[in-house]
């Protein structure tokens, strides 16, 4: 760890909150913004649409056939694994906020460096 000494830390927390977002981004990326994530996205649609009683689902009921499962277990399956990623983002924003909190007030470089350390290896 460097010592720094300075009066003015809003460098050095603005430099630790960009690269606390740029992590967390890459983190969530493939959940979120990737290919697999948007076709996990149409899959999700699905399902709830075949959970609804209201079909149009091509895709899981072609998954269905080649997995040799019904069309409704598939999309039970699909909505199960959708609110576990859901849940997942969610842990990762909560400790995201919880760590842009400890940036914001920490009262030295050392503390920001810390909150930080402790993002990326928690």
């Amino acid at each position: 760890m460097k010592i720094r000494l300075t009066k003015n830390l809003d460098p050095f927390r603005a430099g630790a909150l960009a690269h606390l977002d740029e992590f967390v981004g890459q983190q969530i990326y493939a959940q979120t913004a990737s290919p697999i994530a948007m076709l996990r996205a149409r899959k999700l649609a699905e399902a709830k649409r075949v959970l609804a009683g209201e079909g149009g689902a091509p895709m899981l009921k072609a998954e269905a056939r080649a997995k040799g499962v019904r069309v409704a277990a598939l999309a039970a399956s699909v909505v199960e694994k959708a609110t576990a990623g859901a849940e997942t983002l969610a842990t990762i924003e909560a400790r995201r906020q919880a760590t842009q909190a400890a940036i914001r007030s920490a009262p030295h470089p050392a503390a920001i460096e810390a909150a930080l350390e402790e993002f990326l290896n928690g």
